[in-house]
């Protein structure tokens, strides 16, 4: 059996500012410094074969903080879906002409990119090739987005027809910052077992697993 364990990344001042993240390089705030320093604590205990995070800083340094002992390894393939000419933009912010860009894009299909990024469907085809060429037993944590997690749960529960990104960030999951998602893939076959568990967060520091 695989034990796939996906977190996301520590909060960040974009986070806070709702602005579009998407493949920028954006750093954690102390705040997600903090939450890494928890996220670790709580996972301390437990023997990972393999730690991996995406390329991007707020994924790398959520990694460090929470395993500095340990070699973290990193694959682009992991990276929060490209926002194109959106990256940058606070989304209550956004002019008419972006607003109807935006629309467009949210109401799908899948198959259609963000002016100047990626589509979902671009997102969905690279995560899914990452976890392929993961071994078939073991643990294995990966430090990325809250959109690469919700496209690896897509896999699983499938997809909302319509399609269900909510403006505002949202892939039809709350996946906090930090928090754990974990999925078990025996023989091509998937469990979820967790999904947006932040209870670290809540100062107990305990794994409930």
């Amino acid at each position: 059996m695989l034990d796939l364990w996906l977190v996301r990344h520590g909060e960040t001042d974009w986070n806070l500012e709702r602005r579009i993240q998407g493949s920028a390089d954006v750093p954690l705030n102390r705040s997600g410094e903090v939450q890494a320093q928890r996220l670790g604590e709580r996972l301390a205990q437990i023997d990972f074969d393999r730690i991996v995070a995406s390329d991007l800083l707020r994924t790398r340094r959520t990694a460090e903080i929470a395993f500095p002992d340990r070699i973290v390894d990193t694959d682009r393939r992991l990276r929060e879906i490209d926002m194109g000419r959106f990256e940058g933009l606070q989304w209550d912010a956004l002019s008419d002409e972006e607003r109807s860009l935006q629309s467009r894009w949210f109401a799908g299909p899948y198959h259609l990119p963000v002016p100047g990024g990626e589509s979902s469907d671009d997102l969905k085809r690279r995560v899914a090739a990452w976890v392929d060429e993961l071994p078939p037993t073991g643990r294995v944590l990966a430090v990325t987005h809250g959109g690469t997690i919700a496209s690896a749960l897509h896999s699983v529960v499938g997809r909302p027809q319509p399609r269900a990104w909510n403006g505002s960030g949202g892939w039809s999951f709350r996946l906090d910052n930090t928090s754990v998602t974990r999925l078990q893939i025996i023989d091509h076959h998937v469990i979820v077992k967790v999904v947006n568990d932040s209870s670290h967060l809540d100062r107990k520091g305990l794994d409930r697993q």
